[in-house]
């Protein structure tokens, strides 16, 4: 058995190196980050194609809709931007007139957490103008100045914590190469840092196309390596799930998790970043001239506007929409009933009055994030649903906070095989055992398909083709946890409509469960088998040519090249040896009198007449399609009929010995005028 082994590694080392060189080739190319662009989109393409949402009314089904989602969305949209700009408030909004009265609204309406994913680190720029023009106004009317937003901001988060609702601000990690030292975090305003709001890390992790799919636990600065700086998503958890002030984030670099608190997260790699399962598209995004579509709704979504209409705030269009959810008060469209029952019943109905009941409250026991979605303050990311249903869609950045608290509640995190696919080299990351293997594997079968099986180069590369479609569809099928996703989807794309529609419920992806995605490299085992490929095919083809060339030079000598190819071509094989019976022509020539002459020549003379004689003698064999032999002094051995077969070999054998004898006469001619030899 060992010599077997030991004889086949010694007969194939040229092959064998090639494919083991391919594996070593790509796992490099793969380190260096050559890939890295393919693999992120074929990442994207799981999402917006292969999985699809998970909540919203587009998903295949309710696995994590029954779950429920933990996060709501209030936004500044392009609702919220216009009634305020119709009522006179300008942008950045005022702190102590809009943002105070969210949080006071909120909190009152039982949220858990409110998150602001809007920067306060300067003063409120509108009772800053206030505060310099005062003191051009008589001392009589001061009193009836506004007070300062930021003051009265601050005193609503207090109330607000005294209530048990949590608030998180937003916080910078800024990076200015002249101060010592360079790296400072930018808080809110010393008057809402007074009250200890939360505080949480919004840098953006953006990956080399620009798209945000990975998520950072916490920053660090260089001066303090060991103090951590939570980011917003972490500290809503945090806030969220009553993690312990004293939790501090720890590393678990054999398991490639980090562990705070309640908390057990799954590491990108080596990093302090995990990816984002992003559950679907932007929560308010609308098919563009599609008025009857609502909008994706992958994750509840207010208008500012609608938090801000209460009783005590008049908007254009007020219905006091918020009023419902705070106890006391009744929206002025309901009292406007002026049927006393049917005012009774709608209360009853909305939970109003004596009734009341704060966990009917879209926004109890939630965690609230307060950012802008209008297009024009451009806070938007690319996120995997960029291209969702092909539909260019740019996520509001306070959504891309939603996906990642979700994914930390929910436990969703990703399962990456061998711990990360991209930015091993950026990151000074090793390259994982688990990928060189795994390349190894499919290079190994794949060659295994090349040199075991003998097929054509084209049907060898259709073999090839297949095995990468396999693996293409395994590992798509391992991030929607649907091993027939690609059966399915294949079979929907040709389907005529009638069937498709029929059969709609059994070609939907089932929706993976939390913790159940897989993520495999695809780019580089793919490019691993192209490789593979390429090279054996290479060596085959360089290696038949010096096969070809061989029997070219050798057999030439002996029968003629162009129909020997021929037959080699109309056979599909070279000649074997050993030889075929059959009937042939055998065919004889020598020189008449060869002994008497040769004894007069000069033997230098005798050398080259023969060479001569037999050189043009052989030619005129070839051209009437005879095979070679072997010469015998002076005569010339040769037959027709093999190893290409010649239909009228007894007439070509009599035409060559004519055309011998007519070559003889040329040369006896050539040889006298060069007075070498007569008669």
């Amino acid at each position: 058995m060992i010599k077997k082994i030991i004889k086949f590694f010694k007969e194939h080392v040229v092959d064998l190196g090639l494919t083991f060189g391919a594996v070593l080739i790509t796992c490099f190319l793969h380190w260096l980050g050559v890939f890295d662009f393919l693999e992120l989109k074929t990442y994207d393409y799981r999402f917006h194609t292969v999985r699809g949402p998970l909540t919203g009314w587009r998903a295949s089904d309710s696995t994590i809709i029954n779950q429920g989602t933990d996060v709501i969305l209030v936004e500044v949209d392009d609702e919220a931007w216009r009634i305020l700009k119709d009522n006179k408030v300008p942008w950045p909004y005022p702190r102590g007139d809009i943002w105070a009265r969210v949080v006071d609204n909120l909190s009152n309406a039982g949220a858990k957490v409110i998150a602001f994913d809007i920067q306060f680190d300067s003063p409120d720029a509108r009772s800053e103008y206030l505060r310099s023009v005062s003191g051009n106004l008589p001392s009589e009317f001061q009193q009836y100045l506004p007070g300062h937003g930021d003051v009265i901001l601050a005193e609503s988060i207090k109330k607000a914590q005294e209530k048990g609702t949590r608030v998180v601000m937003d916080v910078k990690m800024v990076k200015e190469p002249t101060r010592i030292p360079p790296n400072y975090i930018a808080y809110p305003v010393p008057e809402i840092m007074e009250v200890n709001p939360e505080t949480g890390l919004i840098n953006d992790m953006l990956d080399i196309d620009g798209f945000s799919r990975q998520y950072s636990i916490a920053g660090y600065m260089a001066h303090k390596p060991d103090v951590a700086y939570l980011t917003l998503g972490v500290k809503c958890v945090k806030a969220f799930r009553d993690i312990s002030d004293d939790a501090v984030p720890s590393y678990n670099a054999d398991n490639l998790n980090w562990n705070f608190g309640s908390l057990n997260i799954t590491s990108y790699g080596r990093t302090n970043n995990f990816l984002v399962n992003y559950y679907g598209p932007p929560s308010g995004y609308k098919i563009p001239g599609r008025q009857d579509l609502k909008p994706w709704g992958t994750f509840p979504r207010y208008s500012l506007s609608q938090v801000l209409d209460t009783q005590d705030y008049d908007i254009p269009e007020d219905i006091d929409w918020m009023s419902q959810f705070l106890p006391g008060q009744v929206p002025e469209w309901v009292l406007s009933i002026e049927d006393e029952t049917e005012r009774n019943e709608m209360m009853a109905m909305l939970g109003l009055g004596s009734d009341f009941d704060i966990t009917q409250s879209p926004f109890y026991n939630k965690i609230v994030i307060l950012g802008v979605s209008v297009e024009v303050l451009h806070d938007v990311k690319s996120t995997p649903f960029y291209n969702y249903l092909n539909l260019s869609q740019l996520t509001p950045g306070m959504e891309t906070h939603a996906n990642a608290i979700q994914t930390m509640l929910h436990n969703n995190y990703l399962k990456v095989f061998g711990g990360k696919i991209t930015r091993y080299m950026d990151e000074g990351s090793p390259y994982p055992l688990a990928n060189f293997l795994l390349i190894f594997s499919l290079c190994a079968l794949a060659y295994i398909l090349l040199t075991k099986v003998e097929l054509h180069p084209i049907m060898a590369g259709i073999v090839i083709l297949s095995e990468g479609i396999f693996y293409y569809a395994f590992a798509m099928g391992m991030f929607a946890n649907d091993y027939w996703w690609f059966w399915k989807s294949t079979v929907s794309n040709i389907l005529p409509e009638a069937l498709h529609n029929k059969f709609y419920d059994q070609l939907q992806v089932v929706l993976p469960g939390p913790g159940e995605s897989y993520v495999m490299p695809i780019v580089a085992p793919i490019a691993g088998l192209m490789f593979t490929y390429a090279s054996n095919i290479i060596f085959q083809f360089l290696h038949e040519q010096k096969d070809k060339k061989f029997l070219r030079e050798t057999f030439g000598t002996y029968i003629s090249p162009g129909r020997f190819w021929t037959k080699c071509n109309e056979e599909k094989q070279a000649p074997t040896l050993g030889g075929v019976e059959g009937y042939h022509t055998a065919f004889f020539s020598d020189i008449q009198n060869f002994s008497t002459f040769s004894e007069v020549l000069e033997p230098e003379k005798m050398v080259a007449l023969m060479n001569e004689y037999l050189t043009v003698m052989s030619k005129v064999i070839l051209d009437n399609e005879g095979t070679l032999d072997k010469y015998i002094g002076d005569a010339i051995v040769a037959f027709y009929g093999a190893p290409v077969h010649v239909e009228d070999h007894e007439k070509k054998s009599c035409k060559t010995a004519l055309a011998m004898q007519k070559a003889l006469g040329d040369l006896r001619k050539k040889w006298e005028s060069e007075e070498r030899i007569g008669r």
